[in-house]
């Protein structure tokens, strides 16, 4: 008998170490996950950046929020972003007596080494066909590769499905738009196969503040503020710009084109008995006419890198343009060779 209580000791005390190693080891591989997520959590780090609510929108029963957030906010506007890694977010969650339940989520925008604004004020919530949208924009810029583009985009979001459209607007600040984005939308093959939904964000986007409206006046593509249009088209009627032109052909304008360009250095000028030449820093070589009192465009262009140039004469009507890399060959232009379509009588 008591042979048989020792065996029941020994055997009860093999399952009780077995469950304690059982357990310690669950304790221990808890402990090694936990470390584990914190040490990849502390190496990510540099990765991991808080977003900020930009809107926060409930739907109709109260029930479900949907939130649109964005990484990389500047510290004193949280609808600038800037940064290497850029995101837009949606995320929708469910109302329920803990909180808020996350259930469904996806990226609207994701960008590098770029500045992105969310227009705040140009927003709207939009019932169609029974289905709630939410449309807002944002401008992007890239950081520092040169390009001086600027990226319009009006999103249109699905509140049900979170599933959204994108009609893109490519330009830039040029000479005649000033602050406002000068450029053209971008064919979208999505919203050809959805009419009503490229109908909402052509007419959303049509509104927005960003795009330059021309006025009346600003539409005739003689007027003056469109000299840089107007010379480009009649230089370059196919549209490619790989050679300089060997006729340059030009207009005359009665309004003072160096004022409307911008300002400039006195060692931008040359000039003599009958021509005042003006080159503007990585930007126009302006003339004007002494005799006929009358201002014409030489060269348009805008460039941002390696492209510094002079200017000089080197007869009584010929100028030199020389430019900064010595792989461009400097240019001879004849100004009594210029055509002009407008030359007064």
């Amino acid at each position: 008998m008591k042979q048989i209580k020792n065996k029941l000791a020994l055997i009860l005390l093999s399952i009780i170490t077995f469950c304690s190693c059982k357990n310690d080891k669950k304790i221990s591989d808890h402990k090694i996950k936990k470390e584990n997520i914190q040490q990849n959590t502390e190496e990510n780090s540099d990765e991991i950046v808080k977003p900020i609510t930009l809107f926060s929108i409930s739907n109709p029963d109260n029930n479900e929020i949907i939130k649109i957030s964005g990484s990389e906010a500047s510290d004193d506007n949280n609808f600038l972003l800037a940064g290497d890694k850029i995101a837009v977010i949606v995320s929708k969650f469910k109302k329920n007596k803990e909180g808020l339940e996350l259930i469904q989520t996806d990226t609207l925008l994701k960008r590098e080494y770029s500045h992105v604004k969310i227009h705040r004020q140009h927003f709207l919530r939009k019932k169609i066909k029974n289905i709630d949208y939410f449309l807002f924009a944002t401008k992007e810029s890239p950081m520092g590769n040169g390009d001086v583009s600027l990226y319009l985009r009006f999103i249109m979001l699905n509140m049900n499905t979170l599933k959204f459209y994108t009609l893109e607007y490519i330009g830039e600040n040029s000479l005649r738009s000033g602050e406002f984005v000068d450029g053209t939308f971008s064919e979208n093959e999505t919203l050809e196969h959805n009419m009503i939904i490229k109908k909402e964000l052509y007419e959303f986007a049509n509104q927005s503040k960003w795009i330059y409206k021309p006025t009346e006046k600003e539409k005739d593509i003689n007027y003056y503020t469109n000299f840089e249009h107007k010379w480009y088209k009649d230089n370059y009627p196919g549209g490619s710009e790989i050679f300089y032109p060997t006729i340059v052909r030009s207009t005359y304008y009665s309004e003072n084109l160096f004022q409307f360009n911008g300002d400039y250095d006195d060692d931008q000028v040359i000039e003599n008995a009958d021509f005042k030449i003006v080159s503007y820093f990585r930007n126009n070589i302006i003339g004007y006419d002494k005799n006929k009192e009358l201002y014409f465009p030489i060269t348009v262009e805008s460039c941002t890198m390696g492209c510094d140039k002079e200017i000089e004469f080197v007869s009584e009507h010929e100028i030199k343009i020389s430019y900064e890399t010595d792989r461009q060959e400097a240019d001879i232009i004849d100004l009594n060779k210029i055509k002009f379509k407008n030359s007064p009588l």
